[in-house]
């Protein structure tokens, strides 16, 4: 037996499940009648409970009964038999004229007044169901929204069901309530559900090569407990003992990385905060205040352990110059975490100079005496010409070929190892120094590009803090000429991880540039400070996608909903679009699929240093910027 059987048998005779529903609708209404008396309500309509199938009524007036008992509204909609001389009828209750906004026996009920109720979207879909009822004879059910008056809209759930005679269907009779407050509570779940879907971990809170925590992250725990119970930073130092050999790749260097972190974890233990927070510097957080005496021993320990102990590169041992340096620091002292992690480096240096083990420092130095440290040190290295540049491929998705290739800036440390620049511009940055490094870049990148083959594009990237320098136009197209270097194969690439610091001169910077010849980028995209902004006023003609959206893509529904996003975006406003970070095959598939048009990484190309002679680049990117924290080198 079927639903049809079913149904043609509850014509004549109700079913055991049309006599359950009966006896349900008939404990609710006496559970209503109870409520109403218990509240001293005066029933003023006929309330006398009987079961809706055996009583002596018209079927659409026991259903309209019944509902009005459950505070619950109907709509009878009877077509009429023209030929019969019966006229259509369409009417409501005054419950249901209620849930819609309007007041009772105030509209004239047509099918078009009653279509206009229904939300615009809705519309089709609810005369399709009650057309399918019709035409099926069938019951059925449907969801959908209402416009009221004042322009509120509320859902509201139907319950349709067909109205016969003699077996012939003559009408339709709708059932419904308000069910605005539990539909709500539905969205709420569902979205809760995708949102914790859609939530990874932090990339920010822990380094993936290392597995310890990051730069940041150990520097807002600084600020924690300065602002709180006082306590030690320790900053230790590391370097080869022996430069090491110019064969070594980046990925070489990272092993060497790991291999320092799983040593220093099992020297600190995994309750100390702990993480890398330099190139070749790791730093320790000890609070509160009283536990701040042990932090020298705990130094000497690290230190003991690490100039003992044979690391190994390329199956080879490596020994390492290793130092530490020490800052107390009390609660409610002005100092920032990254004024202490400045001050622990400094120590960690002194050490090393002063041929001792640990260095320590019972307070913060004075706040002068840093910033002019810093920025001694960033002059040093500048006018050393202690910077390296490496060149790392970006293919072309649309032609499947290496086009160009990213300029990555190394910092030589004091044996002349190259080594990642985040830290270094990190704190250029902060001092206000990091205009200096720009304008080195931008030289020697230019001078590079001025005796190749310019074949193509070049980029150059600059930080955002540098454009608000109104000498940078002149400097920059001062460079392009001396070194003569065609404008037209320039593009500049502002670096959106540093706050842009003044609009107006960064928009002359851009509109002087493209006036000059040059194009316009913006690298760290998504992860900076008013990126979409940005987009509406810098006339930019290429964004990056930020890496910490593409290293995860693959198992990350949220990276790629926001890749997604962010490639329409860019394309809808007529801007490229690349992404970093690549580092393996199906990654490289996701983003063709999602129409990137260029792409970066490991799995494209590691980098490589950077030679004189470029023939056989078509387009070299240079560019001057803070890698993330992915890897030691960036």
């Amino acid at each position: 037996m079927d639903l049809d059987d079913i149904l043609a048998l509850a014509e004549t005779t109700p079913s055991p499940l049309e006599l359950a529903r009966a006896r349900r609708v008939a404990r609710t209404v006496q559970s209503q009648h109870d409520l109403s008396l218990a509240e001293g309500y005066k029933i003023i309509v006929d309330t006398d409970l009987a079961d809706p199938l055996t009583w002596d009524a018209d079927e659409a007036v026991r259903v309209t009964r019944a509902a009005q008992l459950a505070k619950q509204g109907t709509v009878t909609w009877l077509p009429g038999d023209r030929d019969a001389e019966r006229f259509e009828r369409l009417s409501w209750s005054d419950e249901m004229a209620m849930i819609v906004g309007q007041a009772p026996g105030t509209l004239r009920l047509t099918p078009r007044t009653l279509a206009d109720l229904v939300h615009p979207a809705d519309v089709e879909r609810v005369l399709a169901a009650v057309r399918t009822a019709w035409e099926q004879s069938r019951p059925d059910e449907i969801g959908f929204r209402v416009v009221q008056p004042g322009g509120s809209v509320r859902h509201v759930y139907c319950h349709l069901e067909i109205l016969t005679d003699a077996g012939r269907p003559v009408g339709v009779i709708a059932t419904g309530e308000d069910i605005t407050a539990l539909e709500l509570a539905r969205q709420e779940q569902r979205r809760l559900a995708v949102r914790s879907r859609m939530l990874g971990p932090d990339p920010a809170v822990r380094d993936v090569l290392t597995g310890l925590q990051t730069r940041g992250y150990v520097i807002d725990e600084v600020d924690r407990a300065r602002r709180t119970t006082g306590g030690a930073l320790i900053v230790v130092a590391t370097e080869p003992a022996t430069r090491l050999p110019d064969a070594l790749t980046d990925e070489d260097r990272d092993q060497v990385t790991a291999e320092i972190a799983r040593t220093l974890r099992a020297v600190a233990g995994d309750g100390v905060t702990s993480g890398l927070v330099g190139s070749g510097s790791w730093g320790l957080l000890l609070a509160p205040r009283d536990d701040a005496g042990k932090a020298e021993a705990l130094a000497a320990r690290i230190v003991d352990k690490f100039r003992n102990h044979l690391f190994s590169v390329r199956q080879k041992p490596l020994r390492l110059n290793t130092s530490a340096g020490v800052v107390h620091f009390d609660n409610d002292i002005p100092d920032t975490g990254f004024d202490l992690l400045v001050d622990g480096e400094h120590a960690a240096r002194d050490a090393h100079r002063n041929a001792t083990a640990v260095k320590v420092l019972e307070r913060p130095v004075a706040e002068r005496e840093r910033t002019d440290r810093c920025r001694r040190r960033i002059h040093r290295a500048v006018s050393a010409n202690r910077f390296a540049l490496y060149a790392q491929p970006i293919i072309d998705l649309g032609l499947n070929q290496v086009a160009r290739h990213e300029i990555l800036l190394r910092v030589r440390s004091d044996t002349g190892e190259p080594v990642a620049p985040w830290a270094f511009l990190d704190m250029a940055e902060r001092v206000g120094e990091i205009l200096a490094v720009d304008k080195w870049v931008i030289d020697h990148a230019l001078e590079l590009i001025g005796r190749g083959a310019q074949t193509s594009h070049y980029q150059v990237n600059i930080s955002g803090k540098s454009l608000a320098d109104p000498g940078l136009l002149a400097f920059v197209t001062g460079a392009i000429h001396r070194h003569h270097v065609k404008p037209e194969c320039l593009t500049f690439e502002i670096t959106e991880t540093a706050l842009i610091e003044n609009r107006n001169e960064a928009l002359a910077f851009a509109t002087g540039i493209r006036e000059v010849g040059c194009h316009l980028a913006l690298d760290d995209f998504g992860t900076g400070y008013g990126a979409l902004a940005q987009l509406k006023y810098l006339p930019v003609d290429l964004v990056k996608i930020d890496g910490a959206f593409i290293v995860d893509l693959c198992r990350s529904p949220a990276d790629q909903a926001v890749v997604s996003a962010l490639v329409e975006l860019c394309h809808t406003l007529g801007i490229r679009v690349a992404a970093e970070y690549v580092q393996d095959q199906e990654t490289l598939d996701l983003l063709r699929a999602a129409e990137v048009d260029f792409a970066q990484g490991y799995q494209i190309g590691r980098p490589e240093p950077i030679t004189v002679s470029q023939e056989e680049v078509q387009s070299i990117e240079l560019e001057l910027r803070l890698p993330p924290q992915q890897t030691a080198m960036g």
